[in-house]
């Protein structure tokens, strides 16, 4: 396997992964009080969105990487 099937090979389950998730969430603590000994925190959601357009040509692009990777037969 040389590095444009590994490479085509990764850019694939990274599209299909943004199409089943279809982007990534976290989250966040900040402090909103801090005086002595009382402390208040918030929780700050965060979503990084993933457009299906972008995921398929990621998979398209991976797709072309592992066609380009194959080793051709030799005549």
């Amino acid at each position: 396997m040389n590095w444009k099937m590994a490479v085509g090979i990764v850019l694939i389950v990274l599209g299909v992964m943004a199409l089943a998730f279809q982007g990534f969430t976290w989250y966040s603590r900040k402090p909103i009080i801090r005086i002595a000994t009382v402390h208040m925190d918030v929780t700050v959601k965060h979503k990084l969105f993933a457009e299906p357009i972008a995921a398929g040509l990621v998979i398209a692009a991976g797709v072309v990487l592992v066609l380009l990777g194959r080793k051709s037969p030799k005549a």
